[in-house]
């Protein structure tokens, strides 16, 4: 059965169908269609494309081998969130280099900049409290 003319219509019920290519044949609009495949449902396409056109094609690019369609949306929205987090805070540290104010320290108000391991003052303590520790060791040693 060839492609017909129109990708979607409504039947005299007055329900959505959608061309299916796979199946070569109108399915219902409505249906839940499986996301766990590589290929995008053409359901999510037809909404995808009309939100924002090429969005199934860039997704479709960035795909892994063997990864399905929701993981890579998954991956490209987390990169995108990230990167306008980032925007606005050089958006925002630049208003306040305007007014003369210091930088956003983000690590005050994130886990961004967890410091793992001590802090330099406690090295330094350490580091004197061993080299005290040695020294009494090799002055009790020698005095012996």
């Amino acid at each position: 059965m060839p492609q017909p003319a129109a990708a979607t219509y409504q039947d005299a019920t007055g329900q959505y169908l959608v061309w299916d290519e796979y199946m070569e044949d109108y399915v219902s609009a409505v249906s839940t269609p499986d996301v766990s495949t590589a290929e995008i449902p053409l359901q999510y396409k037809l909404v995808f494309d009309q939100a924002a056109p090429g969005l199934t094609q860039k997704i479709a690019e960035a795909q892994k081998p063997g990864e399905s369609w929701t993981d890579t949306w998954s991956r490209i929205g987390s990169a995108l969130l990230m990167s306008i987090q980032q925007y606005k805070l050089i958006d925002l540290n630049t208003e306040r280099a305007k007014k003369g104010l210091p930088p956003v320290d983000i690590a005050s108000y994130s886990g961004v900049g967890v410091n793992i391991g001590l802090s330099p003052s406690t090295q330094q303590l350490l580091l004197f409290g061993g080299l005290a520790v040695a020294a009494l060791v090799f002055f009790n040693r020698s005095s012996k």
